[in-house]
């Protein structure tokens, strides 16, 4: 299979995008999921590119002007055309299991804050159940995740779950598995007395109206 690899230095403002589709590019230039686009040519997942682009100027570029000069590149290559729109889309609710919860309280004055994820694990310090589904389980999922626990405050917490997927380009081998972790699913329900249920919500996506293969340099 192949993986693309989207690399973005601050430092120079150059833009690298290596063997991407263009639903990898227009989800990157409009910060969505890939699933979040909808219509356009088969081809839009199968047709895969490199871009270097450069700022017009020297020095570093935000984010935001890094995106926004991405659509423009797309609008240039591809002809591309989209509009926003809202679609009932498949998406998990995270809730509480039968059992309840399994959380402990944040640790008050605890420094540590915040959400450090590596493969088959999830470490989270002072975070909230909303952080959690959003921040936590939305990119290993990749789907979008909806905080429906009803639990308030936060939490210092531990994930450990079963991971196959295969390390990132360049990173350090991980260490040697747990022999029989469970999947990311079960171990919601085991160790934190969550669970993910698959509903439907409002969903904001972008619509391709127009795309055409990308033209030379």
């Amino acid at each position: 299979m192949r993986v693309g690899i989207l690399i973005y230095t601050n430092k120079s403002g150059d833009f690298t995008a290596q063997n991407v589709t263009l639903r990898n590019l227009i989800a990157y230039a409009w910060q969505i999921k890939e699933f979040q686009t909808v219509g356009g040519p088969k081809w839009l997942d199968s047709d895969h590119y490199d871009v270097l682009a450069k700022p017009p100027h020297d020095g570093a570029a935000s984010d935001a002007d890094n995106h926004l000069r991405m659509r423009a590149l797309l609008a240039d290559r591809f002809q591309l055309a989209v509009h926003a729109d809202t679609r009932e889309l498949p998406v998990y609710a995270l809730v509480v299991a039968k059992n309840g919860p399994h959380l402990a309280p944040a640790k008050s004055g605890d420094e540590r804050k915040g959400i450090e994820a590596r493969r088959g694990q999830i470490n989270c310090r002072a975070v909230s159940m909303k952080r959690f589904a959003e921040w936590g389980l939305a990119p290993r999922l990749d789907s979008i995740v909806l905080d429906k626990t009803g639990l308030e405050g936060e939490f210092d917490f531990t994930l450990q779950y079963a991971d196959d997927s295969p390390p990132k380009p360049g990173a350090e081998p991980p260490p040697p598995p747990d022999p029989s972790p469970p999947d990311l699913p079960s171990a919601l329900q085991q160790q934190l007395g969550l669970k993910l249920e698959t509903q439907k919500a409002p969903v904001e996506v972008i619509v391709v109206d127009r795309a055409e293969k990308a033209s030379a340099n």
